[in-house]
């Protein structure tokens, strides 16, 4: 029970609950494979009219389309912090400002910078994946009435509203790590500013 505490503090602090989260992702993917229209035959969504359920499968897309917005923010945020992050890291040059500096100054300082590449790298690959996965679901035009029973169309919509939430889930908390991520590289950044000011001031 301990051991299992520490491996999720350690997941939610250094690891942004990557490992968590994947987990998570995972039981949702198997419910997503695993589900059938046959298994919404008797929801009770089915007692709505079609309109309504028409405009509860917009609301699950545009969840879908604001995820996907978020993402694209995301990487913007990384974009910029990579912009930092290169710009600091000829410190550790001949000409650097940490040249000549004592060894456990310039070690901290690498250190400090391979962190920050990995979290805002990490954030970029988890923000970009959030495009990837899962699919949009709705009703193909064989599920429409008049080619189809209106039943069958509304069965149909609670399928893909349902399939809509759990992908949407997914990328979310696929983003939620990428957020995690930003943050940690960016205070990772900050950590190494406040060395390089130290650093100019330790003779």
């Amino acid at each position: 029970m301990i051991s299992a505490r520490i491996k999720v503090r350690v997941d939610s602090a250094f690891l942004c609950s990557v490992c968590t989260l994947f987990r998570a992702n995972k039981v949702l993917q198997g419910q997503i494979s695993e589900c059938r229209e046959d298994q919404f035959k008797d929801d009770a969504r089915l007692g709505c009219s079609k309109d309504d359920l028409k405009a509860m499968l917009t609301t699950s897309i545009q969840r879908l389309e604001r995820i996907e917005n978020k993402a694209m923010g995301t990487l913007f945020g990384v974009a910029v912090a990579i912009a930092v992050f290169g710009a600091t890291s000829g410190l550790l040059g001949s000409d650097g400002m940490l040249d000549g500096k004592c060894y456990a100054i310039q070690i901290g300082a690498a250190t400090l910078l391979i962190v920050a590449m990995l979290y805002l790298f990490g954030s970029g690959f988890l923000a970009l994946g959030a495009y990837r996965i899962g699919q949009v679901f709705r009703p193909e035009l064989v599920d429409r009435t008049p080619v189809a029973e209106e039943t069958h169309e509304k069965i149909v919509l609670v399928y893909s509203i349902e399939q809509n939430q759990r992908t949407a889930t997914m990328r979310s908390n696929r983003l939620s790590a990428a957020f995690t991520c930003l943050r940690n590289g960016l205070m990772v950044v900050l950590m190494l500013g406040v060395l390089i000011v130290m650093a100019g001031v330790v003779r």
